[in-house]
């Protein structure tokens, strides 16, 4: 991948679209990584759960967690290799969930203890993110209003009764928490993940 945007960066030198110094030059290689990465493992996992059977579970499952992801943070892996094989195995536990008896208080449970866990640690900064600590407060913020209103429409499924929905969002939910306990865990010395 990093060929292949460093080759995006060149044509769009040589085109003129971007004039950039050494420094936003390795900028713009590393955001084209990310976003071709995304855009990759997004269609991977869109791709694994249409093969399940699960399409619409699995794009609100990959929505509700990067939302979750991108407004709370949370767990980052060494490599692209690695947070795709870590989301493939949280995409594979949804999936064995399914085959699990539906219990609405299950469900409910599950989801209330996410939410409080998420809207207590509204914020998990990686290292690489400390220049926005300046803006935590208006982050903060923003990741408590996305719980809102993952919270309100959690409720409206609820009322729908619609299960596979239910369960879907009360396990987005569950993987969104344990993405951000894991670097809190790491950075009190509970668990060492190296």
């Amino acid at each position: 991948m990093r060929q292949i945007s460093e080759y995006i960066v060149r044509l769009f030198e040589k085109r003129g679209v971007i004039c950039a110094s050494a420094e936003e030059r390795e900028v713009y290689i590393y955001g084209f990584d990310i976003a071709i990465y995304t855009f990759l493992s997004t269609l991977g996992l869109f791709f694994i759960g249409w093969m399940a059977g699960r399409p619409i579970e699995t794009t609100l499952l990959i929505f509700l967690y990067y939302i979750n992801q991108s407004f709370g943070g949370g767990f980052h892996a060494s490599s692209h290799l690695m947070c795709f094989l870590t989301m493939v195995l949280g995409e594979l536990l949804f999936f064995v969930s399914f085959l699990l008896p539906y219990s609405l208080l299950a469900c409910i449970g599950i989801s209330v203890i996410s939410l409080l866990f998420m809207w207590t640690h509204p914020l998990v900064l990686h290292p690489n993110k400390s220049y926005l600590k300046k803006k935590a407060p208006q982050l903060i913020k923003r990741s408590r209003q996305i719980l809102l209103l993952e919270t309100t429409l959690l409720v409206a499924f609820i009322l729908l009764n619609i299960p596979d929905i239910i369960q879907t969002g009360s396990l987005a939910l569950l993987l969104s928490t344990i993405s951000r306990d894991v670097p809190i865990l790491k950075h009190t010395g509970i668990v060492d993940f190296s």
